[in-house]
């Protein structure tokens, strides 16, 4: 369907203002409206809560990586029925500063019957071959290690140890 040799239909033509009011040109002249300055704070906020959310992720994974030691479980024998050994292996980033770990002990339900923490002294030792004997509620079957922490309690002697 071609439009050669068409005449312009007469109501073709429109006006500068009817263009204005149906196309919705700005009439204000560059001044800014509530709407706009609105929508741009809304939008600085929304950027400003996801700059802290960045910031305060890379600090808690940067955290993360400064435990001291790490533990893991190599082994379990079971003393007699209220108490179970259990080998471990704790490495330490830095020997000269004290750190605890922590080691767990379970029965035929896979629930926790017993637990126990014990410091690492500062000792200039990076590993460590640990034997720790767990007190428990029943009978266990199983141990593991939970975890270590450099941030010593209170109530923790690092000057008596007890794996060694």
């Amino acid at each position: 369907m071609s439009t050669a040799g068409r005449q312009p239909n007469q109501n073709t033509h429109v006006s500068q203002h009817d263009r204005g009011a149906r196309y919705s040109d700005r009439t204000d002249h560059g001044r800014v409206r509530a709407g706009d300055l609105t929508s741009k704070a809304i939008a600085a906020i929304f950027v400003a809560i996801i700059a802290v959310g960045i910031f305060f992720g890379f600090k808690y994974f940067e955290g993360r990586d400064q435990v001291n030691a790490e533990i893991h479980y190599v082994s379990h024998e079971e003393i007699d029925e209220n108490k179970l050994g259990v080998w471990v292996d704790v490495t330490r980033r830095r020997p000269e500063e004290p750190a605890y770990c922590i080691v767990q002990a379970y029965d035929f339900s896979k629930a926790e019957v017993g637990r126990r923490e014990f410091a690492l002294a500062p000792d200039g030792r990076e590993s460590v071959r640990a034997f720790v004997e767990i007190p428990t509620t029943a009978r266990a079957v199983a141990g593991d290690a939970y975890g270590c922490s450099s941030t010593m309690p209170p109530y923790l002697d690092t000057e008596h140890t007890i794996y060694e």
